[in-house]
């Protein structure tokens, strides 16, 4: 559906979907603090799916592999303090399990 409406424009924001796309990896790579792990909806050729396409359906290496995360990347990123330490975002009181619980007990 995203590539579907890729170039509609989002109101109020007055950008497109793809462009919202990317604006959202750019924050997750950001929040991750380990690189380039996440693509928007399109790409440059030479980033895409071995070189091939611009279009991004999962942001992988350059024989399609998709990245892993870390449990500290996962953790910056939902809760959105670019801190595994810090909850927030997604999960406000922090998240339940016994690898999250190990950061901020």
């Amino acid at each position: 559906m995203l590539y579907a409406r890729a170039s509609h424009i989002v109101h109020p924001y007055n950008v497109t979907v793809a462009a919202v796309t990317n604006k959202i990896s750019i924050l997750r790579n950001k929040l991750g603090k380990a690189g380039l792990k996440d693509e928007g909806l399109t790409v440059p050729k030479a980033m895409g799916a071995e070189g091939k396409v611009a279009g991004n359906v999962l942001a992988g290496d350059a024989t399609s592999l998709s990245f892993d995360r870390t449990p500290e990347e996962i953790l910056r990123i939902v809760y959105g303090s670019g801190n595994e330490k810090v909850p927030g975002g997604f999960y406000p009181k922090g998240a339940n399990g016994d690898i999250a619980k190990s950061y901020y007990h």
